[in-house]
């Protein structure tokens, strides 16, 4: 079954990856790099978002058809570039791994949503086998526990109480912002009505987006990252605002973000590489002009790879 590309999605897509780019290249104690750390958060949550908003598709393949797909062009270039990254840094670095470190991401401080992406690919499909009413249930059961996470980590580093003491691999505190996506994909209206009445959509994003954004810096807990509860206003407000904004086909720049996000998987996986090199160990001070260039460069890469290797998923930027 062949569906057809969402150009929305793969702008949302190619805002998120480049929002990634620009928070690993601005990361730092500064002013400006702490707003862009702050807002830049919204963009992995989306990811989720967009995952659980195509699980009903999934859903619908045989589950070792669809399982052996993502295995081989998911989670093997995942492997091949967590390995890769575990290399580099012990060679810059002097910084060793295990097997374990590069089986769940740990090589490199982006590769964690990787191992996560795969355990809600392989078993959240088995959903849509359930009566609509326990898999309505059973997602507010999942945004309801991944947002008193959320919360109990920021509580918990506020104010020193202990909450939750495992502090490893957790696809709770993400299962969430997928389940989000498979709410939004079973109530098409919303969409619709982003389409029909962008400004207003926009306007209540706004609204969402700024209360997620300012809020830690009104409590005065900035820096916490993921561990909030911020972060599902932040989340869901920049991405429905994103979705209403470029809703107009006239808008600028559609087809060149699109174009982007259709490779945002390669990008994701190959990027901090560039990143390390241009910032780290070429010590590039124009950040803006770093961000640019890890871009550009991991988009002819990708396109000389697709060229090199057609029928080759490392290089196909699949996500």
């Amino acid at each position: 079954m062949t569906t057809k590309r969402n150009i929305t999605v793969d702008i949302l897509k190619g805002c998120g990856i480049i929002t990634v780019i620009i928070i690993h290249v601005f990361r730092g104690e500064g002013i400006i790099e702490t707003f862009i750390g702050e807002i830049g958060r919204w963009a992995v949550p989306a990811f989720f978002m967009i995952q659980g908003f195509y699980l009903h598709l999934t859903a619908q393949k045989s589950w070792w058809e669809m399982a052996f797909k993502k295995i081989k062009r998911i989670y093997l270039p995942f492997i091949l570039y967590s390995i890769a990254y575990g290399i580099y840094f012990y060679f810059f670095d002097g910084k060793e791994f295990t097997i374990s470190n590069v089986i769940l991401g740990e090589t490199a401080v982006h590769l964690y949503y990787v191992p996560h992406y795969m355990i809600f690919a392989l078993f959240l499909p088995f959903l849509y086998r359930l009566p609509k009413r326990y898999r309505t249930f059973f997602i507010w059961v999942m945004i309801g526990s991944n947002f008193v996470i959320c919360l109990a980590l920021e509580l918990q580093r506020a104010y020193g109480i202990r909450l939750i003491s495992y502090s490893g691999f957790n696809p709770l505190k993400w299962w969430g912002f997928v389940a989000l996506g498979m709410w939004a994909a079973e109530r098409p209206q919303l969409l619709k009505g982003m389409k029909e009445q962008p400004n207003i959509a926009m306007f209540w994003a706004s609204c969402i987006a700024a209360f997620g954004l300012l809020f830690p810096y009104w409590t005065g807990r900035i820096g916490y990252m993921y561990n909030r509860f911020t972060l599902f206003p932040l989340a869901i407000g920049i991405t429905v605002l994103i979705i209403s904004f470029f809703s107009n086909e006239n808008i600028p720049g559609r087809e060149a973000l699109a174009y982007i996000g259709q490779r945002s998987f390669g990008i994701y996986l190959s990027h901090f590489f560039i990143v390390h090199l241009l910032k780290y160990v070429f010590q590039m001070e124009m950040l803006w002009l770093v961000v640019a260039l890890v871009l550009i460069i991991c988009l002819l890469l990708l396109e000389g790879g697709r060229k090199i290797c057609k029928n080759n998923s490392i290089f196909e930027g699949r996500g």
